[in-house]
């Protein structure tokens, strides 16, 4: 009699687990359907999801808020979205916003202001349409805890992309670690950018096997195509106004805010070319900080700060630059690094630069230095004088190209296969 009851017992478990792991899909063909609920994303995703697409023989498909990119910007990626994506784009329209700064609640809440808590009316209704094998969300909070509550219900694996550190939430509060915690029952995989990323989840209690490394690419293939279309004549007729003497041209990309640490570089700065001085800085970006540090270094020469330079135009900066230095205080990831070294440059971050560890390999194709010790800032910018920038460059090109849109989609669809077995 016990015999017979374990046998049942154990058939049972045997069917529990075939459901439990999706070995089987909804619909017909023999690549399981995926739905990437991603509420809003930038130009650099589209070729990741692109070449997801084709990994999974058409499969693969995004669901984004219309309203979200209703701003100064990003309307254009609208039509972007559509026609890389096609059908497989999943346009989710009527999303409203609650600021919890201003109490209002909006179609589109900027970014300046308190918590944005997403009123996604439709939103479930929309996603159980779609009739998807597997769910892809994006972080904790925004659409993830809908998407907990329909696989929780209907059985499907649910994978979260997650790029957060152990550095950027160094002042998470109880309870929004909790909340992940309690998440992390649910959910079957994680798909991250990198090793800062896995320290941090592990740190709040999930399990290993849980966290597969992808990756986060950047629109390397669009830079370098760029550059390519340059001629010597352009490039030399570029540099020459921002770089008169043999000395080294360095190049800073992003906001001119506090958590990128620009401050820091240009305090620094001021004492590097005291030995070099016929080394230049280009900065483009603009930012509540730019004036007051236009006013603060403006009339030095080495120092070109260029304001906001159209993202179409960036890469004519990177086909110039020498070096190429990103001083964040606080960053995930900061894409503007892999960007530098799919052009072929090399380049420097700092250790608060979720990024750093897969990216910059010291002597070989860059430097680490601590933001908040500027003499660290001073011998990085000066140990660039001492390298072969050219082969620092090649060997950027060649660690970047593990992180390239393709490389980053290929890692996320093995680990989504793996989960199925």
């Amino acid at each position: 009699m016990p015999k017979e009851k374990t046998a049942k017992s154990n058939y049972f478990e045997i069917i529990m687990d075939i459901f439990s792991k999706k070995l089987y899909f909804m619909n017909t063909s023999n690549t399981p359907k995926i739905l990437y609920a991603n509420p809003v994303f930038l130009d650099y995703r589209l070729p990741f999801y692109k070449y997801l697409n084709e990994l999974f023989q058409g499969n693969f498909y995004v669901l984004y808020s219309v309203n979200r990119y209703h701003r100064p910007g990003f309307e254009h990626l609208l039509f972007k979205i559509q026609d890389v994506m096609g059908n497989n784009a999943i346009p989710y329209e009527g999303e409203l916003v609650y600021d919890t700064f201003t109490k209002k609640i909006n179609e589109f809440a900027p970014e300046q202001g308190g918590k944005k808590i997403p009123i996604a009316k439709g939103l479930f209704s929309l996603i159980r349409k779609q009739k998807a094998d597997i769910i892809i969300s994006e972080g904790f909070f925004q659409w993830t805890p809908l998407l907990v509550l329909y696989t929780f219900f209907t059985r499907k694996p649910l994978y979260i992309g997650y790029e957060r550190t152990m550095h950027t939430e160094r002042n998470a509060g109880w309870i929004k670690v909790l909340h992940r915690k309690l998440t992390d029952y649910f959910v079957t995989g994680y798909l991250v950018n990198g090793s800062e990323t896995v320290k941090y989840l592990k740190s709040i209690g999930v399990n290993d096997e849980k966290i597969h490394i992808g990756g986060m690419n950047a629109d390397s293939e669009g830079l370098v195509s760029a550059i390519a279309q340059m001629t010597d004549k352009d490039k030399k007729k570029l540099k020459k106004e921002y770089q008169q003497t043999q000395g080294l041209l360095f190049l800073f990309s992003g906001q001119m805010v506090e958590r990128k640490g620009v401050k820091y570089l240009l305090q620094a700065w001021v004492e590097h070319v005291k030995s070099y001085p016929d080394d230049n800085l280009m900065l483009l970006g603009d930012g509540y900080l730019y004036d007051s540090l236009r006013l603060q270094y403006g009339n030095i020469s080495s120092i070109h700060l260029l304001g906001k330079v159209n993202y179409a135009q960036v890469y004519k900066y990177y086909s110039i630059a020498d070096v190429f230095i990103m001083p964040t205080i606080e960053d995930n990831w900061s894409l503007v690094v892999p960007e530098a070294m799919a052009c072929g440059l090399p380049v420097a971050t700092s250790i608060y630069n979720g990024c750093y560890p897969e990216l910059v390999k010291k002597d070989l194709n860059g430097m680490v230095f601590d933001t908040f010790n500027m003499h660290t800032i001073i011998d990085t910018l000066a140990s660039f004088h001492k390298h072969d920038l050219k082969a620092m460059g090649e060997e950027s090109k060649k660690i970047e190209a593990n992180f390239s849109a393709k490389q980053c989609a290929q890692r996320v669809y093995e680990a989504v296969i793996k989960g199925l077995k």
